[in-house]
């Protein structure tokens, strides 16, 4: 009977021990699954994909209280302005945009760059607009990178891709609207509108 209970005992604290084991192996398991989910999410928060996918409709209305108020003076070319805010003048940069070039040094006119160009002095020129910023907000020729809202559900650089004078162009780390750009920019392309047409 005593050697009887001594293998019980034996065996029990080995299963114990082996249990403990188990369980050990089982939380480490649980803690690296988990260390790479909040990595993977990082990542899309941090570049708008995933559940943190930044391209619905109702995401291009916003509300402009809190925006900041400029008045447009002068258009350079399709994607680039001159504006006043509060007394100082400022040049604006389209975030996430780009248009055929028309100003460039050393570069000839490219197609559809003057149709841009025309658009945005038609759109613009002397308007108020509002100007919503990314994670960056100044680029390294000191230009102010912004979102311009004409009214809470117009964005001028949505609708620049959307009439095909603008191509999609993500400049790190400002991304905030990019799948917006892309989907605008797949159905010009559907469509054939002006830069997309030949």
């Amino acid at each position: 009977m005593t050697i009887f209970l001594n293998f019980y005992m034996i065996n029990r604290n080995e299963k114990r021990e082996v249990g403990g084991k188990m369980k050990s192996n089982k939380s480490l398991a649980m803690i690296v699954v988990a260390i790479i989910i909040v990595g993977v999410l990082a990542f899309q928060f941090m570049n708008h994909t995933g559940p943190f996918k930044k391209g619905t409709n109702h995401e291009t209305v916003q509300d402009l209280n809190g925006k900041d108020k400029v008045h447009v003076q002068r258009v350079v070319d399709g994607d680039t302005f001159i504006a006043n805010q509060n007394g100082k003048e400022i040049k604006v940069r389209l975030i996430g945009v780009d248009t055929p070039e028309t100003v460039k040094p050393n570069t000839p006119v490219q197609p559809f760059g003057k149709e841009a160009s025309n658009y945005s002095k038609k759109t613009l020129t002397n308007q108020d607009v509002y100007l919503e910023y990314d994670k960056e907000k100044q680029d390294r020729y000191g230009r102010t990178l912004a979102y311009v809202w004409i009214s809470k559900d117009r964005m001028y650089n949505k609708e620049l891709v959307e009439k095909g004078l603008a191509r999609e162009k993500y400049f790190s780390p400002n991304g905030k609207y990019r799948n917006v750009f892309i989907e605008a920019q797949n159905k010009a392309k559907q469509q054939k509108l002006n830069i997309w047409s030949k």
